[in-house]
């Protein structure tokens, strides 16, 4: 089993064009491909992108704060792209509910999707500002710019830096800017794990959200 903190589609052709400018995703695709020639039955959970990132540590969580896209906490945001392409968003915490019932069924899927939330950048966005009362400041990096590596530097960011120097930092932001507006997160799977196991209830962007900071 190997869990995907990025996301996919079914399409091969988007993981390979992943890796060519985000380098961690040529390592997931190389192990998936060595599980997948031996005889171990093997599944790759596919759960979208961490909502912890934007609700911890007010919600509980073993993930830290991560303000990529939105600053929640100072009311900025920067917006890859058009900010119109769905996201999926799922709490660590509901993930480590369905993969023990996962590890139930007779026989696994080559892939099996977990899906918390599905939401816009820009319909997020609108919640964390009804959440809080307040307008962000607002930006829109251009899928031009972060092809570059580059990004709007958020007011969060520089705190980061002694840990993970900037240029790190602003690298790996805008390849996932990329992925969002490249609709890699924007999950559209036949089946899901929730279907099959319809009891586990995972927690939406707003409940978590006003949940966190209203």
């Amino acid at each position: 089993m190997s869990i995907h903190p990025w996301a996919n589609r079914t399409r091969l052709t988007l993981h390979h064009s992943i890796a060519s400018y985000f380098p961690p995703a040529r390592g997931r695709l190389d192990n998936i491909k060595e599980l997948q020639s031996t005889s171990l039955e093997t599944t790759v959970v596919v759960n979208g992108f961490f909502l912890d990132y934007f609700v911890a540590p007010k919600v509980p969580s073993y993930q830290p704060p991560f303000a990529m896209v939105l600053d929640i906490a100072n009311n900025t945001a920067a917006i890859p792209g058009s900010g119109d392409v769905p996201v999926v968003f799922t709490h660590t915490f509901d993930i480590a509910r369905f993969v023990p019932a996962l590890l139930s069924k007779p026989k696994w899927d080559k892939t099996s999707y977990i899906i918390g939330d599905n939401v816009t950048w820009n319909e997020f966005l609108a919640l964390a500002e009804e959440a809080k009362g307040v307008k962000f400041t607002v930006v829109h990096d251009s899928v031009e710019t972060l092809k570059t590596g580059a990004i709007t530097e958020l007011p969060s960011h520089p705190s980061m830096y002694a840990t993970f120097p900037k240029p790190m930092l602003q690298g790996m932001f805008a390849a996932f800017g990329v992925m969002f507006e490249d609709g890699a997160f924007d999950l559209s799977p036949a089946s899901t794990l929730n279907d099959e196991f319809p009891e586990i209830k995972a927690r939406k962007v707003k409940e978590l959200v006003f949940e966190a900071w209203k």
